[in-house]
């Protein structure tokens, strides 16, 4: 839905923070962005960084001209929505569709639980999709796969091949597309992601290690 001026301060979004840092994670790593921090989240995963992205006492009621106000002083069109959970916002679309009308390319991170059918309606090629699927089942809501870019998998004890090679993801699965990230950038976990990699070779397939960039060089 196209909002007209006058309709911009209607929609109001939970918004935790807006900064501006270096992408320290996938493919956009090390690239200037702009980051959205939604407020809530579907999941309660153990080595989450931002829990303070869901206790729902950290945010601000912000229209979409207070967005557009606040990002506009970075000088950057590359916007990153992140949470928490962006898809928990039942809106979400409504933001990114303004941000497009904007000019920007939009990335949004999720944890590929939950779908917003209005994103049928959104340029596709205006929207990068990181999936970063969570222990222990790494479900991935159906709607959602045809739009993602990236896969994620947090390289913890828990993930093994089986998690990444199977029938719902075969088909949507190609060469660099996934990311295998070390938690926390523990030496034993990157030495797991090496394995896995050797695996996914087996398969014809190319991943990407790729650590929490953005932790090494001390940024938030």
């Amino acid at each position: 839905m196209k909002l007209l001026k006058k309709d911009l301060n209607k929609e109001t979004f939970k918004v935790v923070e807006i900064f501006r840092s270096v992408e320290g994670e996938g493919r956009w790593v090390g690239l200037p962005v702009v980051f959205i921090r939604l407020e809530g989240c579907n999941l309660r995963c153990s080595w989450c960084d931002t829990p303070y992205s869901y206790t729902g006492e950290n945010f601000k009621l912000l229209s979409i001209t207070d967005i557009l106000d606040e990002i506009k002083k970075y000088n950057l069109k590359r916007v990153c929505i992140t949470g928490g959970e962006p898809f928990f916002t039942e809106n979400l679309d409504v933001l990114v569709e303004n941000l497009i009308e904007n000019s920007y390319q939009v990335f949004i991170e999720t944890n590929g639980t939950l779908w917003n059918q209005n994103f049928e309606n959104l340029d596709k090629s205006k929207i990068y999709i990181t999936c970063s699927p969570k222990p222990p089942f790494y479900f991935i809501n159906k709607n959602l796969l045809p739009y993602v870019s990236e896969f994620k998998f947090v390289v913890d004890e828990t993930l093994s091949i089986k998690h990444i090679i199977r029938s719902d993801l075969i088909e949507y699965i190609k060469n660099d597309t996934i990311v295998l990230q070390p938690e926390s950038n523990k030496p034993e976990m990157v030495k797991k992601a090496l394995e896995l990699q050797d695996e996914l070779l087996k398969f014809g397939i190319e991943s990407r290690i790729i650590p929490q960039c953005h932790k090494v060089l001390g940024l938030p």
